[in-house]
């Protein structure tokens, strides 16, 4: 039986009680923009209890099934556009904290989600504005930089 993903499409099917959570990625279908990203499938809440010093550490499910993005400008697009206009794909699997976030930030840095563009030679290809919590616009390479890098034998 076919475990129940919400919007999400994936190729492979999955058990999501046996990871910690996925890369994904969302296609806005009009106009060709992507947005990568990373959610868990479960949520840690610390709950008090009574004649205990420690809170006790509960986890339930997320929202991963209804979750969009963490991106303002794809939640705004959904409300007034529709979720039609996007396509949500679940593109890896991960089985701790951090091979996930580690996952996340390599796929971002080997797509160039702060510099790539469409053919149009105008437009970011990707919705990103952050590359592991980090909020940056990179420069273009400078000839010197690339001068002085190390080459691989």
């Amino acid at each position: 039986m076919k475990a129940d993903i919400g919007h999400w499409e994936c190729e492979f099917d999955f058990n999501p009680d046996e990871w910690f959570g996925f890369i994904y990625r969302v296609l806005e279908i009009n106009t060709g923009r992507e947005y990568i990203g990373k959610k868990q499938f479960t949520k840690l809440k610390r709950k008090k209890v009574k004649n205990r010093k420690n809170r006790k550490h509960v986890r339930s499910e997320s929202n991963w099934k209804e979750y969009t993005s963490s991106s303002n400008y794809i939640n705004e697009s959904i409300e007034s556009n529709g979720i039609e206009q996007y396509k949500f794909v679940i593109e890896s699997l991960h089985k701790t904290k951090g091979s996930l976030f580690y996952a996340e930030v390599k796929k971002q840095i080997e797509e160039d989600v702060m510099r790539a563009l469409l053919p149009d030679g105008v437009t970011r290809k990707y919705i990103n504005r952050f590359v592991s919590s980090v909020k940056f616009i990179p420069p273009q390479d400078h000839p010197d930089e690339i001068k002085y890098r190390v080459k691989k034998k």
